[in-house]
C-alpha cells in the first residue's frame, strides 16, 4: 500500500504517475485505464467522480466573439500574462491595432512595436506546460491532431453554431450550476448574459453582483454623500432581491477591494466615511504616478460601502466572495492579496460580537494556498474556493488539493474555475478538477484515512453539494 510520502515522491506533481491523455466523457475510460496502471484506487474513484455533476462557484459569462480564433488570438484571450497588454502602449493603441487593417497595424508596429511585444507575451505562454497539456486535451475532445493549429481549425469549424459547441463542453463535464460574477462580463449587456444563459441549458446560471460595479456607476454621478449612501444600499437590495443585476436577481456578492488597498476592515462611522468620500472626489481629478497611492484614495469610504453591502448579505444569509490571491496584473497590486488581510471582514465585529457572515476568499488564495486554507480552518464562516488555481496549476493540483484537505473541512471546499473569455476554461477546470481530485482522495483511501465511500462523499461535497448549501440553492 503506498504511503503519502511515497505518493509525493512519485506522483504529487503528476510526473511518473501522470495519466496519458484520453477522450472525454463518453471515452473517459481512457483516463481510467491509464490511472489503473499506476494507482488502482484513484482509477476506481475516478470511475464514479467523472460522472458527478459540477457546480462552478465563481466564473464569468462568455460571448460569441471568440468563435473564430488563431493560435495567437486564443493565447492572448487565455493568458493572464496577456491581461496587461493595453498597458504596454499609449492609451487606445492596443485597441486600434486589433481593430485596424493591415496598413494601420503596420503603422502602429513601426511606432510602438505592438505586434512584436504581443508576440513576445504569446510565445512565452505558448511554451508553458499548461498550454501543451491543454492542446492535447482539446484535440481529444475535437477529434483532431494534437497540434495547436489543428485544434484551432477543428474549433473554428463550429463557428456557425458556436454556442452549441459551448454547450457541448459544458455538458461533457456535467456542469449543473454556474455562479456568474457579472462584475466582469466581457462587454455583454443584459441581453447578452441572457443569451449565454439560454445557450448553456440545462446548466443553470446564477448571478453574483459585484460591489464595485454598483459603486463605480454611482461615483460617476458625483452625488452628495447621504444620497450616495442611500442609493448604493437601494441598488444592492435590488440586486439581491429584485432584478438589479443584468435584469435578474443575485445569489450573493463579490468584492474586489482587497487587492487595491491590502488590509481591509469594516467601517461603521458614517462621518468618517463622508470625509473620506470628499477626499476621494477631490483625488479623482488628480493624476497619480503611484498606483498604490491612487488605490488608497477614499479607503475609509470604500470600506464603509463594503460594510453596508456585507450587512445586506448577512441579513439574507447570502455569501460574499472576496478576490484574494491570483493576480490579474496590472489592475491589482499583487502584494495586497494576502488572504489574512481579510480577517477583519471574516470576523465582522460589531458591539463586541463576531457576526459570522458567509465569506468566500476566491482563487484559493493562490499562491498563498496555506494561508487561505488556515483562515478557513480557524473561522467557521470562512469557506475555501478553488478557482483559477483550478485549472491553471493542472498536475500540481494533486499536491495542492492534499494541502487544502489537510486543513479545510470537506464541507467547506467549493469548486470553481474563474472561467473567462473562452468556454474551454470551464471545461478544463471541471475535467482536470475531477481527475486530480480523484488522485488526491486516493492518497487518503490508500492510507486508510478515508474509506472509499467517504472519499466519494467528499468529492460530492466539493464538486456540488457545498455550493448548493452556501448559496441556499434549491
Amino acid at each position: 500500500m503506498p504511503t503519502r510520502r511515497d505518493f509525493f515522491a512519485t506522483s504529487a506533481l503528476g510526473l511518473s504517475a501522470l495519466p496519458a491523455f484520453g477522450a472525454t466523457a463518453a471515452g473517459g475510460s481512457d483516463v481510467s485505464r491509464q490511472l489503473a496502471k499506476t494507482d488502482p484506487v484513484a482509477a476506481r474513484l475516478y470511475e464514479t467522480i467523472r460522472d458527478m455533476p459540477v457546480d462552478d462557484t465563481h466564473c464569468h459569462p462568455i460571448s460569441d466573439r471568440d468563435k473564430v480564433m488563431t493560435r495567437d488570438s486564443f493565447i492572448e484571450r487565455l493568458a493572464l500574462s496577456a491581461f496587461p497588454g493595453p498597458n504596454y502602449f499609449p492609451e487606445g493603441v492596443y485597441d486600434q491595432w486589433h481593430a485596424g487593417d493591415e496598413r494601420t497595424r503596420a503603422d502602429l508596429d513601426r511606432r510602438y512595436n505592438v505586434g512584436k511585444k504581443l508576440a513576445y507575451i504569446n510565445n512565452h505562454f505558448g511554451e508553458s506546460v499548461f498550454t501543451k497539456f491543454m492542446v492535447k486535451e482539446m484535440a481529444s475532445f475535437l477529434g483532431c491532431e494534437p497540434r495547436f493549429e489543428a485544434v484551432m481549425e477543428a474549433r473554428n469549424a463550429h463557428q456557425n453554431n458556436y454556442y452549441a459547441y459551448v454547450n457541448s463542453l459544458f455538458q461533457d463535464v456535467k456542469l449543473d450550476n454556474v455562479m456568474i460574477d457579472t462584475g466582469y462580463a466581457d462587454g455583454l449587456d443584459a441581453a447578452g448574459v441572457r443569451k449565454f444563459s439560454e445557450a448553456i441549458k440545462p446548466t443553470r446560471t446564477r448571478l453574483i453582483a459585484r460591489v464595485e460595479t454598483i459603486q463605480y456607476e454611482l461615483l460617476k454621478k458625483k452625488l452628495p454623500f447621504q444620497e450616495m449612501r442611500d442609493t448604493f444600499v437601494k441598488r444592492v437590495r435590488d440586486a439581491l432581491d429584485g432584478t438589479g443585476n443584468f435584469g435578474d436577481r443575485s445569489y450573493g456578492m463579490k468584492s474586489y477591494l482587497l487587492p487595491a488597498i491590502g488590509v481591509i476592515k469594516p467601517v461603521y462611522d458614517a462621518a468618517a466615511a463622508a470625509k473620506s468620500y470628499e477626499e476621494l472626489r477631490a483625488a479623482q481629478a488628480k493624476p497619480f504616478d503611484d498606483r498604490e497611492v491612487q488605490a488608497r484614495q477614499g479607503k475609509t469610504f470604500l470600506e464603509y460601502m463594503l460594510t453596508l453591502a456585507l450587512e445586506e448579505c448577512l441579513e439574507r444569509d447570502m455569501p460574499m466572495q472576496f478576490h484574494a490571491g491570483d493576480g490579474e496584473a496590472p489592475s491589482v497590486i499583487l502584494r495586497n492579496q494576502q488572504p489574512y488581510y481579510l480577517e477583519e471582514f471574516v470576523r465582522f465585529d460589531k458591539d463586541g460580537l463576531m457576526r459570522m457572515p458567509k465569506i468566500i476568499p476566491i482563487h484559493a488564495g493562490y499562491p498563498l494556498v496555506s494561508e487561505a486554507a488556515w483562515l478557513s480552518h480557524l473561522y467557521a464562516n470562512c469557506y475555501f474556493e478553488l478557482s483559477l488555481m483550478t485549472p491553471f496549476i493542472h498536475q500540481g493540483l494533486v499536491r495542492r488539493y492534499l494541502e487544502i484537505m489537510e486543513a479545510v473541512p470537506l464541507s467547506k471546499i467549493l469548486f470553481g474555475s474563474d472561467a473567462y473569455h473562452l468556454p474551454e476554461l470551464y471545461w478544463l477546470a471541471a475535467r482536470w478538477g475531477k481527475r486530480f481530485l480523484s488522485q488526491a482522495l486516493a492518497v487518503y483511501v490508500s492510507e486508510g484515512v478515508l474509506s472509499e465511500e467517504e472519499a466519494l462523499e467528499g468529492a460530492r461535497m466539493i464538486l456540488y453539494k457545498n455550493n448548493r448549501a452556501v448559496y441556499n440553492l434549491k
